[in-house]
């Protein structure tokens, strides 16, 4: 990051699985119930009696994908260690398998049949990027039950406020539902992977730009460092872990037999058969980019690396944190190192020592007491609320007051 570009972006906002929730997506506790109801609806896209109609050219990998999960899901279970719920818990499935592999384990056998651990990794990549790769607001059957309204708040508040040039997100999710309505309000985000290489999905004559991209769109608007990969990331496991990343809304191609109409004038990435397209175009090598929230994750992708150290850089610098539907678990070690870390470099990174404000806007009062431990006097306190109520008034005046 440039120093001007410091300069600017002196707000960090840290978004978690609660500011998607409003959006219809799953909490982490919350993915196994998400997950076999997903897995139902996929066996309708692959089932042959459709196969001239509704089949999706993307639905058996998917559901492959789905049952793999599944069946490790069971696996897991058997542990006397752990409980049903920590097996619905993603993050907790995903780190097993990572550890696994870190581990130097190479096969695995569960319901049968065995597995290489870095395929049954793939498989468990693939799942969570269907899981996440949903639009709820572009759904036409629960647009309804979206609450919108919140998203359109806080997004107004940033442009009134003139913040988006001043602001840096940090997110560890691997949805897009801040870059949709980022882009939607016309204040369009961009991410900190200068190395990575575009990809459109539906190409046509008039595609629309989903995400700034390039040097001269850098300082448009905000900087989105997401922390655990994302649905439109991409990595090559042919070539040396190429990041791709999917920024382009189709111009009314069809996108494999997702439809071409529905998806006119709306981000494709959001399509079932988005990922058989891309791996058309670049490789059946092309694997989504999503990152498992352990210890290791830096290790492996340099581009995930950049990331990291952009998000610490802004967090060195910033005069204002908030944090927006992060539980902040004690088990997330490596995220409070991020934090000490950042903290600890304030006093050679900006010319005022002045500490940040740091905010928290969760309704769970026991999220709180773990913020005000470790921030200690430079945590504010704020009485628990959602992100959706307060999106009408405290965020807006938090955001607006003066350091």
């Amino acid at each position: 990051m440039s120093e001007s570009s410091q300069d600017k972006q002196d707000i960090v906002v840290f978004l978690g699985a609660g500011f998607s929730h409003d959006a219809g997506l799953p909490v982490m506790s919350e993915f196994g119930q998400k997950s076999r109801s997903d897995n139902r609806g996929l066996w309708e896209h692959a089932s042959a009696q459709y196969a001239t109609s509704n089949f999706r050219y993307a639905a058996p990998m998917l559901v492959e994908a789905a049952e793999v999960f599944k069946r490790f899901q069971q696996f897991c279970r058997a542990s006397p260690t752990l409980r049903d719920n920590d097996v619905d818990n993603m993050e907790t499935v995903f780190c097993i398998a990572e550890a696994m592999f870190e581990a130097n384990l190479k096969r695995i056998e569960f319901d049968g049949q065995e597995y290489a651990i870095e395929e049954l990794i793939r498989q468990i990549q693939l799942w969570l990027w269907k899981a996440f790769q949903v639009c709820p607001p572009l759904d036409n059957k629960r647009r309804d039950q979206i609450n919108t309204e919140s998203y359109t708040r806080f997004f107004k508040s940033l442009s009134q406020l003139g913040l988006c040039n001043r602001l840096a997100v940090i997110t560890t999710n691997y949805d897009l539902m801040f870059e949709y309505f980022s882009w939607k309000n016309e204040m369009p985000c961009h991410y900190p992977v200068v190395q990575a290489e575009p990809i459109s999905i539906g190409g046509g004559i008039d595609p629309f730009v989903f995400l700034n991209s390039g040097d001269s769109d850098l300082a448009k608007g905000p900087l989105l460092c997401k922390l655990h990969g994302s649905i439109n990331y991409f990595q090559d496991e042919s070539s040396d872990n190429r990041l791709y990343v999917a920024n382009l809304l189709g111009g009314g191609e069809p996108i494999g037999k997702s439809g071409a109409e529905h998806w006119k004038d709306k981000p494709v990435i959001f399509a079932v058969d988005s990922i058989w397209c891309i791996r058309n175009k670049h490789g059946s090598g092309v694997t989504p980019a999503i990152i498992p929230p352990t210890y290791a994750k830096l290790t492996q992708q340099k581009w995930l690396r950049a990331i990291w150290e952009e998000a610490f850089e802004v967090l060195s610098t910033a005069r204002k944190i908030m944090f927006i539907g992060y539980s902040m678990p004690d088990s997330d070690g490596f995220m409070r190192a991020l934090i000490h870390s950042a903290m600890a470099t304030r006093a050679a990174s900006v010319d005022s020592v002045v500490p940040p404000k740091v905010y928290v806007i969760d309704p769970n009062e026991d999220t709180h007491k773990r913020y005000e431990g470790l921030f200690h006097e430079i945590y504010k306190p704020l009485p628990p609320i959602n992100f959706s109520e307060a999106t009408k008034s405290v965020i807006p005046e938090i955001l607006g007051e003066q350091n």
